[in-house]
């Protein structure tokens, strides 16, 4: 039998057997990823730092998932330069080690992106981890004050780090906390995405700008997701549709997706095969069987569940209950 002759499903099928403990191995990924990072920024070893973001960035490495490894680089990075103090000589030692790593490699993207990630950590440390409400009004002056040194050594090393997307999506970070007017954040969008247009994160960090509970509403959410389905199709088809959505869900929505958004699930359901086709690794399966069952598409969920075989995780249903209950249901001519 030829493949093109075969079913969107049946193929599919055929390539989670491939990828049956695919979850396990991306979960895997993404831990070394992070701790191998982590531990070289400590240890100060800046040739090996630079190789990996340079084998990260240039070929838009993915995990199995399709998630950017560069991701998970300044995931790990950004751990490296934590602390749980105010105390000056503390976070010093963290400023000199990456004035080292910036001497060492002048025309490094990631060594100036490094710094501007330092002053944001200093700027959440000084505010604290909670609620904007139990933020202490002391708390606020200093995390401002940091987030806007970070803007301004971002705007000042930009002809250098801008060529790293991860430079975009610090400065929408910033744009959301310094409240920036909607024009210049899509300004800032706008430019970071025409460089780099499959770069996910940027697309997630707008998400959290558009979002009700940072002013925004869940039409804003709508026409930028529909923004980013026609800038992307020609290589993601509707894969990013469903991707923004599937980040909303995690952030803004929980299990109220269908209910507060307007996500419009003809649309969205094109996306997961798009993604599938291309990444159908468990950890994708599982999420959209649950999103296709939460959208009460008892065919859809049908579908994806049975490409999960065994290969359940729990944790993405909430709980095994969860699962079996979607299971029975689609079940059910």
């Amino acid at each position: 039998m030829h493949l093109k002759k075969l079913s969107l499903g049946l193929i599919m099928s055929l390539m989670t057997l491939i990828t049956q403990f695919s979850y396990a191995d991306e979960a895997e990924n993404r831990e070394k990823i992070e701790n191998e990072v982590k531990e070289l920024s400590i240890n100060g070893k800046f040739a090996e730092l630079e190789q990996m973001a340079t084998a990260f960035r240039d070929p838009q490495a993915r995990t199995s998932s399709g998630l950017w490894k560069l991701t998970l680089f300044y995931v790990g990075l950004s751990k490296s330069f934590r602390h749980n103090t105010n105390d000056d000589e503390a976070w010093s030692g963290i400023e000199g080690r990456i004035k080292k790593w910036q001497r060492a490699y002048p025309n490094s993207a990631a060594a100036q992106l490094a710094y501007a990630e330092m002053l944001i950590n200093r700027a959440w440390t000084a505010r604290g981890s909670g609620f904007a409400g139990d933020v202490q009004e002391k708390n606020w002056k200093p995390f401002y004050t940091y987030v806007e040194k970070a803007r301004v050594y971002l705007e000042a090393h930009k002809k250098i780090a801008s060529k790293d997307p991860y430079w975009y999506q610090q400065m929408e970070g910033i744009a959301k906390y310094q409240s920036w007017p909607e024009n210049k954040m899509e300004a800032l969008i706008d430019e970071g995405l025409s460089k780099m247009p499959q770069f996910y994160p940027l697309y997630f960090d707008a998400i959290d700008y558009y979002a009700p509970k940072w002013g925004g509403s869940a039409d804003a959410i709508e026409k930028f997701a529909r923004k980013a389905l026609e800038r992307t199709e020609a290589v993601e088809g509707y894969g990013m549709y469903a991707r923004i959505y599937w980040y909303a869900a995690q952030t803004q929505y929980r299990n109220r997706l269908f209910t507060e958004s307007q996500v419009d699930w003809t649309t969205m359901k094109k996306g997961i095969d798009d993604v599938l086709k291309k990444y159908p690794d468990a950890w994708n399966i599982n999420h959209f069987a649950k999103f296709a069952c939460d959208a009460k598409d008892k065919g859809k969920t049908a579908e994806l569940i049975g490409m999960i075989k065994s290969d359940v995780l729990p944790g993405v249903w909430g709980s095994q209950f969860a699962f079996e209950h979607c299971r029975r249901w689609s079940a059910i001519p």
